[in-house]
């Protein structure tokens, strides 16, 4: 899955590699992005954006009488559950980041690993998008679309993010027919992912600087 991740690309940059020319955004680099957190995501609608979007979406339980966040959507399911079929179809983002943390189970302790292509180089994640009220056109909430992980990654956990590259992000933003992601699909930069052990100081989402990154061996 992806639960945390960092971003330390500027807008400026974004708008040169995909061509935007937007209205000015502003930059939210941070090394601790949560969920409900603010950050980028690029869109098309004739031609690309970037903009801010809050990350998750929230709907409300009749059965437990609370409302959940979900910030991740199933790539083998994502066609056809209600909370995310029409997004997929006519709403895709992708995410910009450097990397996103993931947590693994040894001995009945979360580690988290912070997985990247060193040295954290820009990479994209596929993603759907919506407004939370339609009505009003208001403020846009994102999902980030997860695969089963690859054999390296499944080193830490059984789910990953669906990373593209450059050109990828380019051919999922201009899917039109939703048919460039498919159960198997892979990225030509998987095999480019790792990881390392970080500090437990990441498990505090008020925690922002470059030692969330930092390098933590565990005995």
């Amino acid at each position: 899955m992806c639960g945390r991740f960092i971003n330390l690309s500027k807008t400026s940059s974004l708008k040169k590699i995909f061509n935007i020319d937007s209205s000015a955004t502003k930059d939210i680099l941070s090394y601790n992005i949560s969920p409900s957190q603010i950050s980028y995501i690029i869109f098309k609608k004739h031609t690309n954006y970037i903009e801010e979007a809050k990350w998750g979406y929230s709907f409300f339980d009749k059965k437990t009488n609370q409302e959940n966040n979900i910030i991740n959507s199933r790539l083998e399911s994502i066609s056809n559950k209600i909370l995310f079929k029409e997004s997929y179809y006519k709403r895709k983002c992708i995410i910009p980041l450097n990397g996103y943390y993931e947590w693994c189970l040894k001995d009945n302790i979360k580690i988290p690993f912070f997985i990247h292509i060193p040295p954290s180089e820009p990479i994209y994640l596929a993603g759907i998008w919506k407004y939370i009220n339609f009505k009003k056109y208001d403020q846009k909430v994102f999902t980030i679309i997860t695969k089963k992980a690859n054999e390296n990654i499944s080193k830490i956990h059984h789910r990953m993010p669906v990373v593209l590259s450059q050109e990828e992000a380019e051919e999922y933003l201009n899917d039109y027919n939703s048919s460039f992601l498919n159960r198997s699909f892979s990225s030509s930069i998987e095999s480019d992912l790792d990881f390392y052990s970080v500090s437990k100081f990441v498990n505090n989402p008020f925690n922002n600087s470059k030692k969330c990154i930092q390098i933590t061996n565990y005995q």
